[in-house]
């Protein structure tokens, strides 16, 4: 978790020498979210649906690197949207006072859950000892904490 929290972090410093601000990155990516909140959301679990019979299918005909990559790829991704998507929370709250989970990343944030639990379930199909009961109980602990932090906070101000 710690490297997707320093490429996000160096996405934010990227950003910030660049001169964008964050009212300037924040109104678009709310107006996104809010106009395509249904397409997100069908899309998304569509294609976790997809993602999780494709891994069944590969598992039962023996393509396992086919199956391994595809997982793999979509489980470290979804680690780093996460980590972006909680770090952006944090600055957005600490800069704006504007709580992302709040203001339309929850139906973000429901999307990449799915595809976090779709990807872990194609990681099992492909091994079942793989380790992915520490990564989803970090990562499913993560917005809660996110959350914890912007509550806390609150109380201070």
């Amino acid at each position: 978790m710690g490297r997707y929290f320093f490429i996000s972090g160096c996405a934010v410093a990227a950003f910030h020498f660049a001169g964008l601000a964050s009212a300037e990155v924040l109104a678009p990516v709310v107006g996104f979210l809010a106009a395509n909140r249904t397409a997100l959301l069908a899309s998304g679990l569509l294609g976790v649906l997809a993602l999780v019979c494709a891994s069944l299918l590969f598992g039962g005909i023996g393509f396992f690197n086919i199956l391994y990559v595809m997982a793999k790829a979509v489980y470290e991704l979804v680690q780093l949207l996460l980590c972006a998507m909680s770090l952006a929370a944090l600055v957005f709250w600490f800069d704006l006072g504007v709580n992302l989970w709040l203001e339309g990343g929850g139906t973000l944030a429901i999307v990449l859950y799915a595809w976090l639990y779709g990807a872990a379930f194609s990681l099992r199909v492909f091994d079942f000892n793989y380790p992915v009961k520490d990564v989803l109980l970090s990562y499913s602990a993560l917005p809660f904490a996110c959350l914890a932090v912007i509550w806390g906070s609150g109380l201070i101000r």
